[in-house]
């Protein structure tokens, strides 16, 4: 059984553009903080509500560039999932064993690790996407529920978001522009 889903990314409106109307293009990101996220690659969020969020950001950054969101719907199929704790563990593994073969430092940030691996190690002939969860620390805590940024104790919230990276394009078997709404 295929497993698919939708994804949502924001990004100046002509590359998207672009993104939606030519087959096989990614908009990969060239954002100075790649390294400590999942390194080279299309960035997508889960839902519409980030992908909105994460618009808003960059409008009011770059006022004078013109953004939009696009939707796609992407196979999980050759998914590397970084929320998957045995997974995580045993990229842990790996990447210690690479380091010390290779005489590596093992101490960089994972974008880092996930480029080296897909660039030298074949992940890109494994692995289409990453999915990981990113800690938002600035989230509103004053809606639906209340949670806590300061404790270790388990309960609901919103602070943490699900983000992919599409490394291969074959993955993604369709897309479009979001509609605007006027806000």
């Amino acid at each position: 059984m295929e497993s698919k889903i939708i994804l949502y990314h924001s990004n100046e409106k002509e590359k998207c553009k672009e993104f939606v109307n030519k087959e096989n293009t990614l908009i990969i990101s060239k954002n100075l903080r790649d390294d400590i996220w999942l390194g080279k690659g299309m960035y997508f969020w889960d839902n519409i509500g980030n992908a909105k969020w994460w618009h808003r950001k960059q409008s009011n950054r770059y006022p004078e560039k013109k953004y939009c969101i696009t939707i796609a719907n992407a196979t999980l199929n050759k998914l590397l999932d970084l929320t998957n704790y045995e997974i995580y563990m045993s990229l842990d593994k790996l990447w210690e064993n690479i380091c010390k073969l290779c005489n590596y430092n093992s101490n960089v940030p994972l974008g880092k690790k996930l480029n080296f691996l897909f660039d030298s190690f074949g992940f890109e002939e494994k692995y289409d996407l990453i999915k990981v969860y990113g800690k938002y620390n600035g989230t509103p805590n004053n809606g639906f529920f209340q949670f806590d940024y300061n404790t270790m104790k388990t309960e609901p919230t919103i602070a943490v978001k699900c983000i992919y990276n599409v490394k291969n394009v074959s993955c993604i078997i369709e897309k479009d522009l979001v509609k605007e709404e006027k806000e």
